[in-house]
């Protein structure tokens, strides 16, 4: 059964960078094309990001009033768990989302996966989560793209819907995010690979919520458990998680 669906009328998606939403742009779009209502945040954001998401979110159809910009510090937001987490609990408070889609908990980015935690840890319904990157012990992580393909949804897009995808990661002029993806999809290419990151779009419900352990297979676990990044990260974000 597919996790892209209607049903559930009120969808807040919590990224963490803008440019984040790119992985699930199309999606966005065909909810607010149905009808449903769709709230934006993001945990890190300055100036320029900022008015890129705007941008973008008035391209995907978001109004203004639903959008969401916690003004964390890039690259060390798990150093400011405390003062987020009441914040997401506020935002969660005033959305009453029916579900959650943020990035998941992979070990690509410390901000990604500190992201997570604030969602799981203040709301109490269906997270989903989208690949983005991972992990951070290789130079060339794989890109949106679960280590564990199993129980995950699919939404395959059309030529026009791909289109946009492109068109939506053009605006985020201040990254390098459309160089990024293109080269990755070259690379791709040259290993036999046909992940084209603009033809479908992936999700799925998040199950793994044991936030001592990484979230991958055990041969990746045995290794990430003694990366400095993942010792980094434990250190500022476990003291704040339950158990």
């Amino acid at each position: 059964m597919t996790l892209f669906d209607y049903s559930r009328r009120r969808w807040l998606f919590c990224m963490t960078h803008p440019d984040d939403e790119i992985s699930i742009c199309l999606w966005i779009k065909k909810l607010v094309d149905n009808g449903n209502e769709v709230f934006l945040s993001w945990t890190h954001s300055n100036a320029i990001r900022e008015a890129e998401a705007r941008k973008v979110s008035a391209l995907l159809g978001v109004p203004e009033e639903n959008l969401v910009f916690h003004s964390a510090s890039d690259g060390v937001i798990c150093k400011e768990f405390a003062d987020l987490l009441p914040k997401f609990a506020e935002m969660m408070g005033k959305v009453q989302p029916d579900v959650v889609v943020c990035g998941a908990f992979e070990q690509g980015h410390v901000d990604h996966d500190t992201t997570n935690v604030l969602v799981n840890m203040t709301f109490k319904g269906d997270v989903m989560e989208v690949p983005f990157y991972h992990t951070y012990m290789t130079r060339f992580q794989e890109m949106n793209v679960f280590s564990d393909t199993s129980d995950q949804s699919i939404l395959v897009l059309e030529k026009g819907e791909a289109s946009l995808k492109r068109t939506i990661a053009k605006q985020y002029r201040s990254q390098n995010i459309w160089s990024v993806l293109f080269l990755f999809e070259a690379w791709q290419v040259l290993r036999g690979r046909q992940i084209q990151l603009a033809k479908r779009e992936v999700m799925r419900v998040q199950q793994h919520k044991m936030f001592r352990i990484p979230n991958h297979p055990s041969y990746i676990v045995s290794a990430l458990e003694k990366n400095e990044t993942w010792q980094w990260w434990c250190d500022h974000v476990l003291p704040h998680v339950p158990g």
